[in-house]
């Protein structure tokens, strides 16, 4: 967890972001509706919470120095009622975001093509791809599907004790819980660097729910090509208010 944030420094200060190919046009596509923004951020909101807490409850007794064993002794409370109450809610969420995005994340022919370029990311080459390109699916998958299904078992063990569950069972559930929930991490901190500063422009189209046509052409060009064809149910809209129009040279 303290390794991956500096090798996402490293990555960005010699390869950068990866920009669009052209400048912005100005017009706009719809790439997020408001549904699937409200799952997603419930689901992150709830993912950061959890992180927050879990880290707290892992290595909060290294605060103690600094804060002492009062504040520390609340905090770990605190934490642990948060962890208890918000994992459930994680779930719930977690599984409407499969729901939602799942025909969006089937692989395809072209995803392998994107798999051995490794998305053009190092070398600032577009590789065309569909509404989600192969590194996100892998995410959904091996990240949301997988990690999500294992931090929810051994969570929900862990959570209502009282079933019945040997101390042997509860172990090996803690055990799993914390190999998880690192790797779960560490895989997050590297798509939020891809939906932020790794890519820009991801982010505003999960906030404001749309992309500029050049931004859908240069990141998922196949996308794009559906949806000019009129194909997708996506669908070109004017600018909103929220996203500003690129300014023309003088």
């Amino acid at each position: 967890l303290l390794v991956v944030p500096l090798l996402l420094l490293v990555f960005y200060m010699v390869v950068g972001p990866q920009r669009t190919r052209h400048p912005e046009t100005g017009r706009r596509i719809v790439r997020f509706t408001g549904w699937e923004r409200l799952v997603h951020w419930a689901t992150a909101i709830s993912f950061l919470v959890l992180a927050f807490t879990g880290f707290l409850i892992m290595f909060g007794k290294l605060l103690i120095p600094l804060i002492g064993h009062t504040a520390f002794s609340w905090l770990a409370i605190i934490s642990k009622y948060l962890h208890n109450f918000i994992g459930p809610l994680f779930i719930a969420c977690s599984v409407i975001m499969f729901l939602t995005f799942v025909h969006r994340n089937f692989f395809r022919r072209w995803d392998w093509n994107w798999i051995k370029k490794g998305g053009g990311l190092a070398s600032h080459k577009h590789v065309p791809a569909d509404y989600f390109n192969a590194g996100e699916k892998i995410w959904f998958w091996g990240g949301v599907t997988l990690l999500g299904l294992l931090m929810s078992a051994t969570g929900l063990i862990l959570d209502f004790v009282w079933e019945g569950q040997t101390r042997y069972v509860l172990q090996v559930a803690n055990i799993l819980h914390i190999t998880g929930a690192t790797l779960y991490m560490a895989a997050a901190l590297g798509h939020i660097y891809i939906g932020t500063i790794g890519t820009p422009g991801a982010y505003e189209a999960m906030r404001h729910g749309t992309v500029d046509e050049e931004w859908a052409r240069s990141h998922h060009e196949i996308w794009y090509q559906k949806v000019m064809a009129g194909t997708d149910e996506r669908s070109p809209t004017e600018p909103s208010p929220t996203t500003p129009r690129p300014r023309r040279a003088l």
